[in-house]
């Protein structure tokens, strides 16, 4: 964060959150302390940081303001602590305080650019799919030139972005903002937060499908992120998704950057209305070897062509790194810095397509991980690497260990058989996975079951599902995908495997 006064935040109109006759009880006493940090974690908060309360499911943070130490600067709260030991600002709502705080950090960081003081770039990175894959791809590379911020894990909503926003400092060459929605406008207020120069969308799919309506609906929530862009800004959208073709026309951008997997002959290059520059990166001739590794040449729009190999597993990936190019490209950075640490890089965000060797007492297999989260999208490129483990011989055993996929809406029944089908052709086996606490988990695993057929086995919990691998594992040489929602506790198992 750059250095704020608290004169500063309060003279920075930060919105109507802000209760007329806002009570800062001891404010005077710290009237000229410099704000250097902001958390939402009381046990994070030390000398000149600003403590945001915020009301979690589980922890409310309002809780912990009469233990901060006198040392912290302020206290963002919405109702008042009585004996608290520091000055508290009370507003309406902290959520959106805390992004307040954020959008001026950015604006001033921002002046510091406009004032020649080191260049400053905002990447926005959103999709049903591949937004932490890709925000993690473009962070390792464009580390390798300059500071560069970048949220962990998927801090990716109204409370994740703003804490990202927040690290940025007078350093900080590049932003990569993971902007993520589940619902219409929550793109388009992360975007006032951290406005992007370069907005990249990489897949509209069906992921939160209940809380948008329609794929249309989801479009259009995720166009707000091209919306943003003003007349300078570039916009890098995927050629291969029919939905995002169409964002071309609602951006102000003046630079398109499509990206490809088809090559010339396949697919004629998007068209755009207006006086827009529109060029394309191709990625084309994709190879996956016996690491389930993605090799494919790429085409630059300048002529340029060069094979690359990727570090990270998952053919899926291609498209992530197409994107990351895309934006090399605009920024007019060597692309061989960029093959470099595509190649090099083998790990990104926890649970994301990791793969380890994994031993339970006399028993081993191989688990890939990729069970942070799951969608129909993502559940059929997990499934697709679990496939290309070959069959070196007849005792390889692929197991998909599925748990149920959440926010689809009505029609999420039918997904979950449809899913389950596809399993039962990219696997050997299957296991559905419910749960012993949410009946409602139950449901979908077993329409994942029903869709899988002969093939698979619905058990009710995680712990159930260890225990069937282990027994399978016993019997042959397995490969394991772990893939579901969160709440169906399979990232918990990985971790337990894998740890």
């Amino acid at each position: 964060m750059i250095s704020t006064s608290l004169h500063e935040l309060l003279d920075a109109q930060l919105g109507d959150l802000y209760i007329q006759g806002t009570r800062v009880e001891t404010l005077e006493k710290k009237d000229d302390v410099q704000m250097t940090s902001v958390v939402t974690d009381s046990r994070q908060a030390q000398a000149g940081s600003i403590f945001v309360a915020i009301a979690g499911e589980r922890v409310d943070g309002h809780d912990f303001v009469t233990g901060l130490s006198e040392d912290v600067a302020l206290a963002v709260v919405d109702h008042l602590i009585v004996g608290a030991a520091v000055p508290q600002l009370l507003v309406e709502n902290t959520v959106r305080a805390l992004g307040d705080i954020a959008r001026l950090n950015i604006q001033k960081r921002r002046a510091f650019a406009a004032r020649g003081m080191n260049e400053f770039t905002i990447i926005g990175i959103t999709g049903s799919v591949g937004k932490t894959t890709t925000k993690d791809m473009l962070h390792a590379v464009l580390s390798r030139l300059a500071p560069t911020v970048a949220p962990q894990g998927s801090f990716n909503n109204d409370i994740g972005l703003p804490l990202t926003a927040l690290q940025v400092d007078e350093k900080t060459r590049f932003f990569v903002a993971e902007m993520g929605a589940s619902a219409k406008g929550e793109i388009a207020y992360l975007t006032t937060i951290a406005r992007p120069d370069i907005s990249i969308v990489l897949k509209v799919g069906v992921a939160h499908l209940g809380g948008f309506g329609s794929v249309e609906g989801i479009r259009d929530a995720k166009s707000e992120i091209v919306r943003a862009l003003t007349s300078s800004g570039v916009a890098i959208l995927n050629a291969d998704d029919s939905y995002v073709r169409t964002m071309a026309d609602m951006t102000k951008a003046s630079s398109i950057i499509w990206f490809s997997r088809e090559n010339a002959q396949q697919q004629p290059k998007p068209k755009v209305s207006g006086m827009v520059s529109s060029v394309i990166v191709r990625g084309t001739d994709t190879q996956v070897d016996e690491d389930n590794r993605a090799k494919f040449s790429v085409q630059l729009p300048d002529g340029t062509s060069f094979d690359l190999r990727l570090g990270i597993r998952g053919e899926h990936n291609v498209f992530n790194a197409l994107a990351v190019l895309s934006v090399v490209y605009s920024l007019d950075i060597p692309e061989h810095i960029a093959a470099s640490v595509l190649s090099q890089m083998s790990t990104i965000s926890a649970h994301r397509m990791h793969v380890a060797e994994v031993t339970r007492g006399e028993t081993s297999f191989t688990v890939i991980d990729d069970s942070f989260n799951a969608n129909p999208d993502s559940m059929r490129a997990g499934l697709k690497a679990l496939a290309s483990y070959k069959k070196a011989d007849e005792g390889l055993l692929r197991i998909a260990v599925l748990g149920a996929m959440l926010e689809l809406g009505s029609g999420e029944e039918d997904a979950h058989r449809r899913i389950g089908l596809y399993a039962a052709e990219h696997a050997d086996a299957v296991i559905a996975v419910g749960s012993s606490e949410d009946e409602n988990l139950t449901r979908l695993a077993a329409c994942l079951a029903d869709g899988a057929g002969q093939k698979a086995q619905l058990v009710a919990n995680a712990h159930e599902a260890n225990a069937l691998v282990e027994k399978l594992a016993q019997q042959h040489h397995a490969v394991v995908l772990l893939k579901g929602s969160h709440a169906s506790g399979l990232s918990a198992l990985a971790s337990e495997w894998i740890h």
